[in-house]
Formats: C-alpha cells, structure tokens, sequence
C-alpha cells in the first residue's frame, strides 16, 4: 500500500479527482467539482488508487465550518478552554473509499502530516457510516453541529449525502495519547514505547 499528498500540480491529481467524484457519484449519486488543494491518495501495489480524500488548512479556507454559527473559532478549545487558533486546524474532507480497509491508514498518516505542520486539532464532516468506523476503533471525537444541506450552494449536487446523517465532528491530539485511529498503528506505537 502506498499514501502520497498531492497537490494541485500533482501528475496524479486528476486521477485523484476522479476517483473523488466516482465514489461520491456512484454512492450519493452526488456531482462532485470542486476539490481540496491537497489530496491525499491510498494505491494497491499495482497503482490504482483504493481511497482519497482532501485536506485543508486555514491557509486554504475550510468547508466544514458552513455549517457552524461562528465558524470552528466559536466552538474549538484547547484543554486549557482557550480558542483553538485556526493554524492548529486541520480538516479532512472528501473522503472516497470502495472499502473501508485503506482509510485508517490514511487517516494516520494525515494526523501524523498534521501533527508535523503544528496541528492540534482535526475536523470533518462525517456521514453515521463512518462515525461508527472512526467509534469503533476508539477515536475520542465530539460532534459539534449537523450538516445542514440549506448551507451549501448547490445542495441538490451533494446527491443522497444529506440523506446519511452527516455531522460535522472535531478530535484533538493530546500530548499524553496522540491519536491513532488504525488498529496496527495503535500497536506499533505501543511498540515502539514499550522497546
């Protein structure tokens, strides 16, 4: 399995785009145009891609926070109770897998990416499907607000999707037990404390 970050100069960006818009096409029977400056692609030895999503900062504007009263400067705090400033904000967005078994992965290696770039905090918008993946493996994440369709232009492009109870949600990393949401990183890590 190989994770690459791609942006939009990227050779493999439009098959990443266009493994974005097929899923969410075949899925939600949504249209899906517009893309995150960086993406973030899962590929099978033989170079098909198996998962993609898009990751965004404050530097390239976030989507999720349409849904929020006061954008996510109005519901984000630190342990200590102070604002979250939104260059510690990373949001994935876009999420596209046939199969659930890459996107852990993925979602490691973006945390990791983000802890990299200073990141404290992550968010995303996230259908009950996946809520219950990302529950099971343990991952402590609130929900701060349903995605309220009658925010976005063009609702009537997102196809099924408000119809799968999407919520936008936020997980912090905590110093004493960064996050891991794969199983396998979970273990590796412990590994690695315990070596």
């Amino acid at each position: 399995m190989r994770i690459d970050f791609l942006t939009e100069q990227s050779p493999a960006r439009a098959a990443a785009e266009q493994h974005i818009h097929d899923v969410y096409r075949e899925v939600y029977g949504a249209r899906i145009t517009r893309f995150a400056p960086r993406l973030v692609t899962v590929q099978d030895p033989a170079g098909r891609i198996l998962c993609a999503a898009g990751l965004r900062t404050a530097q390239d504007g976030f989507f999720s926070d349409t849904y929020l009263d006061g954008g996510f400067a109005g519901c984000l705090r630190d342990p200590g109770g102070q604002p979250v400033p939104p260059t510690q904000i990373m949001e994935v967005v876009s999420l596209a897998s046939k199969t659930p078994f890459p996107v852990l992965a993925m979602l490691d290696v973006m945390v990791d990416w983000g802890r990299a770039q200073g990141m404290t905090c992550g968010v995303f918008t996230v259908t009950a499907k996946l809520r219950r993946l990302l529950e099971r493996t343990g991952l402590d994440f609130a929900r701060l607000a349903p995605a309220d369709p009658s925010r976005v232009p063009e609702p009537e492009s997102w196809g099924s999707y408000y119809a799968h109870d999407p919520w936008v949600c936020a997980c912090t990393d905590r110093l004493v037990s960064p996050v891991a949401i794969s199983p396998r990183t979970r273990a590796a890590g412990l590994h690695c404390e315990a070596s």
